[in-house]
């Protein structure tokens, strides 16, 4: 584990302590399956968005070169109208607003929709495993919560399962942004709602 990597788990672990978790059990870390639409995000899909400063339907093409991720949105007619562009721990979009950019820690990064959907497309692609989980506790409607390492390092991610150990609901924050992503592809946060669809879905 690298110095950056240890100081980012063991500043997980003292807020794991914070938020009363418990070890995670070891039949919750077998059990434990990614959300089933995170193998569906690579590629084509669309994007309805209500949000400031980019609302409607998007034809969305999501690519993976080597640790770069691009996120890519065009309307139904008309070129390209947003352009993310996601490396290690760092943010950039430009869109009808102009050019974005974040760099870690991205707690700090200024509330955009390029943020949400960054640290969206991350959690879906970054691999769900054992390592990854900090602690669990029971969730509300009795469901297991788990907690993992962000995927970019910042922020704090709870994942809820469901019965049979996928992950079935993300709830992220990040600074100054709260949101969650559902496993029907359902996006809701303060100020930002939207909808991904996937062909034959």
């Amino acid at each position: 584990m690298s110095p950056a990597h240890r100081i980012t788990f063991l500043s997980a672990l003292a807020l794991a302590a914070c938020q009363g978790l418990l070890p995670p059990r070891p039949e919750t870390l077998a059990r434990l399956r990614p959300m089933p639409l995170a193998s569906a995000i690579r590629g084509r899909f669309e994007l309805e968005l209500q949000g400031p400063g980019l609302s409607g339907t998007f034809d969305a093409v999501c690519a993976v070169e080597g640790r770069c991720c691009r996120l890519q949105l065009f309307p139904d007619i008309g070129a390209k109208i947003f352009d993310l562009r996601l490396e290690e721990a760092t943010i950039a979009a430009d869109g009808p607003w102009g050019h974005y950019e974040a760099k870690a820690p991205l707690d700090d990064a200024a509330p955009h929709l390029a943020l949400v959907l960054g640290v969206m497309i991350a959690e879906l692609l970054c691999p769900v495993q054992a390592a990854r989980v900090i602690g669990e506790r029971p969730g509300s409607d009795g469901r297991t919560q788990v907690s993992l390492l962000p995927a970019l390092g910042s922020g704090v991610v709870v994942a809820t399962l469901a019965a049979e150990g996928e992950i079935e609901t993300y709830a992220i924050t990040l600074g100054h942004v709260a949101f969650t992503v559902q496993a029907d592809g359902s996006l809701r946060g303060r100020g930002i709602a939207g909808q991904l669809r996937f062909p034959g879905g």
